[in-house]
This record gives C-alpha cells, sequence and structure tokens, in this order.
C-alpha cells in the first residue's frame, strides 16, 4: 500500500536525495510552474497499460527500493498515481494536498524553460 507524505517532509526528502519528487500533472502544467527539483511524469502515461516501469526507472535514474514523492493540484490524482506505481513494486507516496498546498505557503514554482525563473 502506498503511503500518504507531506509537502515538506517531500521536498526535504528529495532534497537529501531520500526519494524521486514526482509531478504528475501534464507536461504543459509542469512546465507552468512546479516544485523544485520535480520531475515530470504525468498521470496518463503512468496508468497506461502500456507502461514500462523499467523504462522509468532508467529515464529517472531511480532504483525499485527508492521511494517516489508524487503530487498532483490537490492529492487526489497523487494517490491513484501512487496506487498503481505501488501495484509495480515502487515504494510511493502521495504528497497531502497536492502544489495548491505548497502555493497557499509558500509561493515559490519553477517554470521549465529556466532553473532561476520563479513565479
Amino acid at each position: 500500500m502506498f503511503d500518504l507524505i507531506s509537502i515538506s517532509e517531500a521536498i526535504k526528502r528529495s532534497y537529501d536525495s531520500e526519494g524521486l519528487l514526482v509531478d504528475v500533472r501534464s507536461e504543459e502544467v509542469f512546465k507552468k510552474g512546479h516544485l523544485p527539483m520535480a520531475v515530470n511524469l504525468p498521470f496518463e502515461e503512468i496508468m497506461n497499460e502500456k507502461f514500462d516501469i523499467e523504462a522509468i526507472e532508467k529515464d529517472f535514474n531511480i532504483e525499485k527500493e527508492q521511494p517516489v514523492f508524487l503530487y498532483c493540484d490537490t492529492g487526489s490524482t497523487s494517490m491513484l498515481a501512487a496506487k498503481k506505481l505501488d501495484s509495480v513494486g515502487i515504494h510511493a507516496y502521495s504528497v497531502v494536498g497536492g502544489i495548491m498546498f505548497y502555493k497557499g505557503y509558500f509561493c515559490l514554482l519553477y517554470t521549465s524553460d529556466a532553473a532561476d525563473d520563479r513565479i
């Protein structure tokens, strides 16, 4: 079963190289603003029948033992994605409250166009 995690704990653990922070929103939305250090793996790709976990592990340089911290806008989509990843052997966490919770407290998002751009 997947676990739940706070946004602050997910960011801290990602920063400490204790897991991978994954944005499950669309690539278009991701490019408009995402959490620091996050990579994009859209929900639709995770839920696809042809989802290839080995390719994902290679693309993001992760191992099955390494946890992933998934977030979306509110936390509901990331819970579904976490359940799917958990079913294929990935230790997945869903970020409670999603990016909306983060934006409410910190208001610091990065765009994909330049690492120094902040919204």
